[in-house]
């Protein structure tokens, strides 16, 4: 029993997708699958580094590049993604299970599997080609992305690992025939360290807020800016660790005001310290991508502030631990009056909720695992 697994990122490596996909490796281990891992050995820029066993025999490909020239780096992705699946058909080690980092991977992976008639799973993190419309890097009615579109639709994966009910159902609709689909959030798990408190976490009376991670094109950079904007450093902390596209102008916004921490990373043993979460996503890249940084804010135990629209995937599954605001409300008068009303009470319910969600989130993974080995099975 065997099957192949691809991504970019894979543990020693940081980045979220990585360690979802050791710990998937582990499970199927566990469950008498051989996995074998294909990775370029790529670091996702903020990722943090999780101290964990890693799983399978891993075939690591040499990256090409890793800076930030938009151009070069897709180019280099195309070729990346080109290189795992030649990889994947020369080691015939039953089916695929095919994440989508490097971009396009799913395209190459697609046309490897209908050529040689290989059973693949498709495990969606961000969607492409959709992200590189909603990123405005390419329109709808391009003729490259039609012919993409169509070369994946003519190769539907025998098997589906969806962030949540909203991705799923906007998937399904490239394809005429249903998949087996499983619903698996990225960044469930706690963590297994007792927290250490730094000092910007001290008991002093003030409730502290976070906005941690990516600010890239998909996120709302006002929302983030009118938050600290408004806090009131007599009763609360912002502490902001920032990377991506928009980060240069949040953190050039938040150095030196009152009340803000600004730091280079985070331990995940550190996120439960954080009383609520800040996340947002922009309605055009709903379904494209779903946070995983408000499921990990989840399972340590905090609340999520949430900026995005009803039908996001993070709201349907976290909403009874968090507040959303939506994204065309007036951000300095609703964040104001949510300040001004904010109770540690209240922080301490939605921290309630997020521990009882928190268990509910781990046993959905254990379900989705033991599904996908059993799916995993019936492919080889």
């Amino acid at each position: 029993m065997q099957c192949t697994l691809l991504n970019r990122n894979y543990p020693p490596n940081s980045g979220i997708t990585g360690h979802s996909a050791n710990e998937l490796a582990g499970y199927l281990e566990k469950a008498g699958v051989e996995v074998h891992v294909i990775t370029v050995g790529g670091e996702y820029c903020g990722g943090g580094a999780m101290d964990t066993k890693i799983h399978g025999s891993i075939h690591q490909l040499k990256h090409i590049y890793s800076g930030k020239n938009k151009l070069l780096r897709l180019f280099s992705s195309l070729i990346e993604g080109w290189k795992m699946v030649r990889k994947a058909a020369s080691l015939h080690k039953g089916p695929l299970i095919s994440m989508t980092d490097p971009p396009l991977l799913n395209f190459w992976v697609s046309r490897l599997t209908k050529r040689r008639s290989i059973p693949w799973v498709y495990w969606s993190m961000d969607l492409y080609p959709e992200a590189f419309v909603s990123g405005k890097l390419i329109t709808a009615d391009n003729w490259i992305y039609k012919y993409i579109k169509r070369r994946l639709n003519e190769s539907p994966p025998n098997g589906l690992i969806a962030l949540g009910n909203n991705q799923a159902e906007f998937i399904q609709q490239n394809y005429s025939d249903p998949i087996e689909t499983v619903l698996l959030p990225c960044g469930i798990s706690e963590s297994p360290e007792k927290s250490d408190i730094p000092k910007w976490a001290e008991k002093d009376g003030k409730i502290v807020f976070g906005y941690i991670g990516n600010v890239g094109e998909a996120h709302d950079e006002r929302f983030i800016k009118s938050f600290i904007a408004s806090i009131d450093p007599a009763r609360h902390r912002f502490i902001l660790v920032a990377y991506g596209s928009k980060s240069r102008s949040v953190l050039k916004w938040a150095k030196g005001r009152e009340g803000v921490v600004i730091l280079d990373n985070l331990p995940r043993k550190h996120l439960e310290l954080i009383d609520v979460h800040l996340v947002s996503l922009l309605p055009k890249w709903n379904h494209i991508c779903v946070p995983s940084k408000a499921v990990s804010a989840v399972c340590e135990g905090s609340g999520i502030y949430i900026c995005c629209s009803e039908s996001n995937d993070n709201w349907t599954l976290l909403k009874d631990a968090g507040w959303r605001v939506d994204v065309d409300a007036d951000f300095s008068e609703v964040i104001e009056i949510f300040l001004d009303q904010l109770t540690f009470d209240a922080v301490n319910l939605k921290r309630e909720k997020a521990r009882a969600l928190s268990k509910k989130l781990q046993l959905l993974r254990d379900k989705a695992f033991k599904k996908i080995a059993e799916m995993v099975k019936l492919l080889n």
